[in-house]
């Protein structure tokens, strides 16, 4: 019942290795092309628009342009429904922040290599000279590890976020795989029904959360999603008729609600000068 959740450098053979993995393990892969192609289906975005909150932070004319909470909103939805049905492995950027940290059935793994290595990846897989791929690397690693950053609260480059660092240069690729299936084969015996539901409720709040910020008369109204074996609870000071009813319809047609609970939250005190 393992998820395996990999964040991968750029040029460090990440989603290779996801692969390879997810064919020991007989599991599905899902990469970045896979959510970036799903979330323009399910949520009626181009995958080039989708692709710019994963793989890097905005500049200031993109931030006028694309509306990243959405996006983000979106990017979560997509992958933790997949990760609800565990048995898979996941490589991105950010996939195993998305994994709540209290789950067991999460394993979070980082794929890095030298940077000579990844330039020399970048070369080849984007056709760049060894100038423009070095550009490419360190631009791209200061960009990703500002966004989630900003975007997660989180430090990509702390390794205790990480169940494991993997060097993909250091060793063959089918020997790290082996390391990790037995890690995967591990999960699986230790499984319980706690840490799949925790999973099983972070997806769910995720498909309402994506749900609402879609809708046309919803949108960015600041509202608190909690789920918990089915049961959704939404709470905001802008559940106010006409606007209770509107949310509640609209989590009732996510599949996997049972029943929806509005909490009216009092909005904040206004301070007064002194």
């Amino acid at each position: 019942m393992a998820v395996v959740a990999i964040a991968q450098q750029i040029g460090s053979r990440g989603v290779e290795l996801g692969g390879l993995i997810a064919k020991r393990l007989r599991y599905p892969l899902l990469g970045p092309e896979e959510i970036a192609a799903e979330a323009s289906r399910e949520y009626k975005i181009t995958p080039e628009v989708f692709s710019l909150f994963d793989e890097r932070q905005p500049g200031w004319w993109e931030r006028l342009t694309t509306d990243n909470i959405r996006l983000g909103a979106y990017f979560r939805a997509v992958i933790l429904k997949h990760m609800s049905l565990c048995n898979i492995v996941v490589v991105g950027r950010s996939i195993p922040f998305l994994i709540p940290p209290e789950s067991r059935h999460g394993l979070r793994i980082r794929v890095v290599a030298p940077f000579a290595a990844r330039v020399r990846e970048v070369m080849k897989d984007e056709k760049l000279d060894a100038a423009a791929a070095e550009r490419r690397v360190r631009h791209y690693d200061q960009e990703v590890r500002a966004r989630i950053q900003r975007s997660m609260g989180v430090d990509l480059e702390e390794p205790s976020h990480y169940d494991i660092i993997v060097n993909s240069a250091s060793r063959p690729l089918p020997l790290l795989v082996s390391t990790i299936g037995e890690m995967a084969a591990a999960i699986d015996r230790d499984a319980d029904a706690r840490s799949i539901q925790m999973i099983k409720d972070a997806s769910l709040a995720a498909q309402v959360r994506a749900a609402l910020l879609a809708h046309p008369k919803m949108g960015h109204a600041p509202i608190d999603v909690e789920a918990r074996s089915g049961v959704v609870v939404l709470k905001s000071a802008a559940l106010v008729p006409p606007w209770d009813e509107l949310a509640g319809s609209i989590v009732r047609r996510v599949p996997g609600v049972i029943r929806v609970e509005l909490q009216l939250e009092e909005p904040p005190m206004p301070l007064r000068a002194e």
